[in-house]
């Protein structure tokens, strides 16, 4: 900004009237130069406001939806390829050619950290989400090719998949079969075997689930793929960009990608542990034949001859210039480094709150850590902490297999930096008395008068954190209803 900017800038602070005339008269620029610059640094000053309701992403105080380093450096590189192609559309990646070289830098990455052969090729998408339908998407259509159109395909997933393979099925008509997972939350190998029928299109399991951070048993569930002649997918969008450099780095990680021979796909996101911005995740396919399925093309339309990778059409190159920076300037030593940085913060919350009472809903196996406890009163816990700045997810208790109530945590680099301070203020937050009458919320919620429940949330005087909870005991069709008129709500 210059001096013109920060004097403008001081007016709109201090809420003053523009006078044109007089702005014109010692600057010597126009009346419309000086409204324009007006405007300009409005539009910015507002986005600074606003920006005020947010978390600072780079404190260290979230433990979910940012993956931050702490590194001002490889955000700023990451920033400066995201803007130097903001402006070109993947749409026609025959006239912004950048886009595929990008894909396959980002892809070939993808595919070395996956111990892909020659033969696996993948798409870079805009997130795990897109990600999934793309692969939920080929497993359908080569269902449809090999066994007939009539028939609704199937997805065995266990209970800890991540919804999007719900919303997947949702959207492309599939049904989903839901399997128990086992003693260490992880997919009842057995379940999913009796699961299987002739309409079976795709077994998608976690490397990680996301709840518990536990990796299902992808050896043991591949051959029963195999066996059967079912594409078997691997999540891996949390892990897949930090559990190979957990191996690198001697901790013990279960084979989970294409050293396993039945694994059909693998979606992995690039802006979660590969530390770019938001809008890079890859999906990996076995072969070139499976990817096909993956694809959509029109060349019967009047226009221009329309040919998707992905879900969405036109898309910003910005994301996935700003993906291949930030692989080319870390490589595999940088992705190391920071991967260790993630073990070193990860053990020391976990000890630091083992030794308060809490302990681990199933085995420490990746860089997400589900915690319980029987003495301390999680939703104070919880609630106390936000008041100190931290951001921690409850995740309510699922009976069916002995879950109680827990905390989520997934640790980035930055929490090394913040661990300690963690730890302290969560000794503090377990002595504090709870402010929340979570039993006069029930009652609401058992009296039907969900419009006040609703109501509370939206202006705050109920936190959204508790959300989970308050759903546990609802019917299903009743609780997506009151989280749809919640989130209308919120945005009308």
């Amino acid at each position: 900004m210059d001096k013109l900017d920060l004097k403008i800038l001081k007016y709109l602070k201090d809420k003053k009237e523009i006078d044109l005339s007089n702005f014109s008269k010692k600057t010597g620029l126009s009346k419309e130069k000086i409204k324009n610059r007006f405007k300009k640094i409005e539009a910015i000053y507002s986005l600074h406001e606003i920006n005020e309701f947010d978390v600072d992403p780079t404190s260290g105080k979230l433990f979910a939806y940012v993956y931050e380093t702490g590194e001002k450096d490889l955000k700023d590189i990451a920033m400066e390829a995201f803007n130097l192609y903001a402006e070109k559309n993947v749409l026609d990646f025959t006239v912004f050619k950048s886009d595929i070289l990008f894909e396959r830098e980002i892809v070939n990455f993808g595919k070395k950290l996956m111990h892909g052969n020659e033969n696996v090729v993948g798409t870079v998408t805009y997130g795990g989400t897109e990600s999934i339908f793309l692969a939920v998407k080929a497993a359908r259509d080569r269902y449809k090719k090999l066994y007939g159109k009539d028939k609704v395909p199937e997805i065995i997933t266990p209970v800890t998949i991540h919804p999007a393979f719900l919303k997947a099925a949702d959207y492309m008509v599939l049904n989903i079969k839901r399997v128990p997972v086992n003693e260490n939350l992880k997919a009842n190998i057995e379940s999913i075997k009796e699961s299987i029928t002739d309409k079976t299109a795709l077994i998608a399991i976690s490397a990680p689930n996301w709840p518990y951070g536990t990796i299902d048993d992808v050896k043991d569930i591949s051959d029963i793929a195999l066996d059967k002649n079912i594409p078997l997918h691997v999540d891996s969008c949390v892990g897949g960009f930090i559990l190979p450099f957990f191996e690198m780095l001697d901790e013990k990680v279960p084979p989970f990608d294409f050293r396993v021979p039945g694994v059909s796909s693998i979606s992995l996101d690039v802006h979660k542990y590969g530390y770019t911005t938001k809008g890079a995740s890859i999906v990996l396919f076995s072969s070139p034949d499976y990817k096909k399925f993956s694809i959509y093309v029109d060349s019967t339309s009047p226009g221009y001859l329309f040919v998707n990778q992905a879900v969405l059409s036109s898309r910003s190159v910005g994301p996935f210039a700003a993906a291949y920076a930030t692989i080319k300037y870390l490589g595999i030593d940088g992705y190391k480094r920071l991967a260790k940085k993630v073990l070193i913060a990860r053990d020391r919350i976990y000890s630091g709150l083992k030794e308060i009472g809490f302990k681990s809903t199933g085995p420490v196996e990746s860089s997400i850590l589900s915690l319980y406890s029987d003495k301390v009163d999680l939703l104070g816990y919880a609630y106390n902490m936000k008041n100190k700045g931290w951001h921690i997810s409850l995740q309510k208790p699922v009976k069916d297999y002995n879950i109680p109530l827990n905390i989520h945590l997934t640790i980035s680099p930055v929490h090394y930096r913040v661990a300690q301070r963690f730890i302290i203020d969560s000794r503090e937050s377990i002595s504090i008395p709870s402010k929340i009458n979570m039993q006069e919320i029930k009652n609401l919620i058992e009296n039907g008068e969900m419009g006040k429940v609703v109501e509370y949330l939206e202006n705050g005087s109920i936190d959204s954190g508790i959300i989970p909870i308050l759903l546990e005991n609802l019917p299903e069709d009743i609780a997506s209803d009151l989280v749809k008129d919640i989130v209308i709500g919120w945005f009308k």
